[in-house]
């Protein structure tokens, strides 16, 4: 800045140069806080994407699991024995397990 303030003329365009530079300056310590934030989010948004991409291409089995237990994934429905009637899943239960341990089983799927 003291480039401008060299000998003994200063022309108009320094002057409104030197202003606009000290107004952007104040402007951006303003708003340091929400800048600051900005950047952040958008650097963790980017290393985010990009550790997703590396677990997708290490292992993409990691994507298919769905903890959700009311749809069940893929390599679930591989694993079960079931009809599909319609839009509606029936699964065959050929596994009954015993409860020697509890005094009643629940109401649960009770037959």
């Amino acid at each position: 800045m003291s480039f401008f303030m060299q000998g003994n003329t200063i022309q108009a365009w320094q002057t409104y140069l030197l202003v606009f530079i000290y107004i952007l300056h104040v402007t951006i310590m303003k708003m340091n806080h929400t800048i600051e934030v900005v950047f952040k989010r958008t650097a963790a948004e980017v290393m985010e994407v990009k550790e997703l991409g590396r677990l997708a291409h290490d292992d993409i089995h990691l994507f298919h699991n769905n903890m959700d237990s009311r749809n069940p994934s893929i390599e679930v429905l591989n694993t079960v024995h079931y009809r599909q009637e319609g839009d509606i899943l029936i699964f065959d239960m050929q596994y009954t397990p015993k409860f020697e341990k509890t005094q009643n089983k629940g109401a649960f799927m009770d037959n």
